[in-house]
């Protein structure tokens, strides 16, 4: 397969739903369908051309999970001209979402993604007027939780969105019944999955990234102007080195792509599209700290990847108790929700399970490398071990294991939690979204 084609892109206002086409020269084509319920029913010509700004570049990120496939160095859009900007923007998109994928597949993809420059114009974003209101994804786990109660408390015009929500998110989004929901369904080619199952390349693409083209497109398709994220600041940190990049795990996470998106979105497509994570000034830790206040969602909330697969057959909902999301979770929370109550929550007690060991000491950074998983820096998983020392996991077998590894104060667990809820890292909040987040924090003291 030498050569990938990105052949077209439309929006069918009847079915509601996003068709993208993709082909290999000589090999199979793909149709990709997005479906948006409940959208907007007639369109103006303003909001039409709109749409088909953001089309344009869903239609360039989606296209990553085909690509994937075979990686040729042939990249052809055969539905428009690509300025200089977008294909600044794809080449970097593919070259760092698919940092993990190249360290799975053995492969250096430095002189391989080269997306061509046919046009010397550059695109022109719509001004049109989006109601200023926000939307807060749902991803089943704690980090939206926390940002939508925090917009909640506020009054903020809000509400939330999924895409392809499994029982673990929708049993998350009828915790919080007076908020609307909005359900999107994306739908891959199973073409593709004959091919993995060929023998063709698969692993990790930047799914963040392709769901915010999505929601983007949502902006002018439900009506909303900000899409409020929940990811950490942590999540900017890498996994390892390979290939003459950094590999980041959360690359469409990071705070890095978090800038790029919405300056490409606002460059290109629509000019007051807001596009930000609420806790990104905060650690994981920070976070554990403010979802441990949320007792109502306790016994919904979900994070072990076992339960998102892709593969809808493959999918376990719980706690699998036997991965990095898991472990670290578990490890995050422990300070703040009493032993008896973590413990049953997840069925286990993950620190007091020597085979659980190898694990732990990979997020602590005393063996192999950061997981190439969503979970917290090392360094505040090795804060958290010391802390454990004071509390009543002290004699649990990890705790006893490693602390005697890791330097370090051991803190209480109030004073944890007070360096936790201090603002870290650089944002790109708006104003009145910080000051909703320093009210929740306040408030949780």
């Amino acid at each position: 397969m030498n050569a990938f084609i990105f052949k077209s892109s439309k929006y069918d206002a009847n079915t509601q739903t996003i068709g993208l086409v993709y082909a290999y020269v000589d090999g199979p084509e793909f149709t990709e369908t997005i479906h948006f319920p409940g959208a907007k029913e007639n369109l103006t010509k303003e909001e039409t051309e709109a749409l088909n700004k953001v089309i344009r570049g869903l239609h360039l990120a989606a296209g990553i999970s085909y690509y994937k496939a075979y990686c040729p160095e042939d990249i052809r859009v055969e539905n428009h001209t690509l300025t200089k900007e977008e294909a600044d923007f794809f080449f970097k998109f593919y070259r760092h979402g698919l940092g993990e994928f190249s360290v799975e597949n053995n492969i250096d993809l430095s002189g391989v993604i080269r997306f061509p420059v046919t046009s010397n114009h550059h695109l022109n974003p719509s001004d049109i007027f989006l109601n200023p209101d926000a939307v807060v994804p749902i991803g089943g786990g704690k980090d939206s939780i926390v940002s939508l109660e925090a917009l909640k408390a506020t009054g903020h015009p809000l509400r939330m969105i999924a895409i392809n929500a499994g029982p673990p998110i929708r049993n998350v989004m009828d915790a919080s019944p007076s908020v609307e929901q909005i359900h999107i369904k994306r739908t891959l080619d199973p073409k593709l999955f004959a091919l993995n199952e060929q023998g063709a390349m698969n692993g990790h693409v930047p799914i963040t990234g392709i769901l915010s083209f999505i929601m983007a497109c949502g902006a002018v398709l439900y009506g909303y102007d900000s899409v409020v994220m929940s990811n950490e600041g942590s999540a900017s940190e890498g996994n390892m080195e390979f290939g003459g990049i950094e590999v980041n795990h959360q690359y469409s996470k990071s705070l890095e792509f978090e800038l790029d998106f919405q300056e490409y979105i606002r460059k290109t497509a629509l000019s007051h599209f807001k596009y930000f994570s609420l806790l990104r000034p905060l650690n994981e830790t920070g976070i554990a700290a403010l979802f441990s206040t949320l007792s109502q969602y306790f016994d919904v909330f979900k994070s072990c990847n076992r339960n998102f697969h892709i593969d809808e057959g493959v999918r376990k909902y719980g706690w699998c108790c036997d991965c990095p999301k898991c472990r670290f979770v578990f490890l995050a929370l422990s300070p703040f929700i009493k032993r008896e109550r973590l413990i049953e929550i997840f069925g286990k007690n993950m620190l007091d399970d020597e085979s659980q060991e190898d694990g732990f000491r990979e997020l602590c950074g005393l063996k192999g490398h950061k997981p190439f998983e969503c979970v917290g820096e090392i360094e505040e998983c090795r804060q958290i071990i010391k802390c454990l020392t004071t509390t009543d996991w002290a004699d649990d077998i990890i705790v006893k294991k490693l602390e005697k590894e890791i330097d370090g104060e051991n803190l209480s667990v109030a004073d944890l939690k007070d360096q936790a809820l201090c603002f870290k890292y650089p944002h790109n909040i708006p104003a009145q979204y910080l000051e909703s987040l320093n009210d929740f924090i306040r408030a949780s003291k």
